[in-house]
């Protein structure tokens, strides 16, 4: 029997579902929380409470990496690393040389993403996800 990535995706989803999607929701919801820190505190120029932000956020880009990693369209999840690697390196940049563009494109950027996922998985649930905190900002 041919295996087929997608079927095992969605029954392990059908299992755990609802667990993976919280905590899928939270990464991308505590990884906007410490981007707007980092926004606020580089406006307030607390550039040391900035970096602390953006470190909590380096970190939760690594686990949100780790989380979408299994997904079954493997050009998807390059496509995911790609950005993630870039939002790494941002946040790398910032932590030198704080710029609040960048800021303010990482968090759209993850705003799409997280509605890119929200929409992959809707039709798993049989229903739309209501949008989180992240999502509400991006529209």
């Amino acid at each position: 029997m041919v295996r087929n990535e997608y079927i095992e995706y969605i029954r392990a989803m059908a299992a755990h579902g609802e667990r993976r999607l919280n905590e899928v929701s939270w990464i991308f919801d505590s990884l906007e929380t410490s981007l707007s820190a980092a926004q606020k505190n580089l406006a307030q120029k607390d550039l040391q409470r900035m970096r602390s932000s953006l470190t909590h956020a380096y970190n939760l880009a690594n686990l949100l990496k780790h989380a979408l990693s299994d997904l079954p369209d493997k050009r998807l999840v390059k496509h995911i690393h790609e950005l993630l690697a870039y939002i790494d390196s941002c946040v790398e940049r910032c932590q030198r040389f704080p710029i609040d563009s960048d800021l303010v494109e990482m968090r759209a950027l993850l705003a799409a993403l997280q509605k890119g996922w929200l929409h992959l998985v809707s039709p798993i649930r049989g229903l739309p996800r209501q949008g989180s905190d992240i999502q509400k900002q991006a529209l």
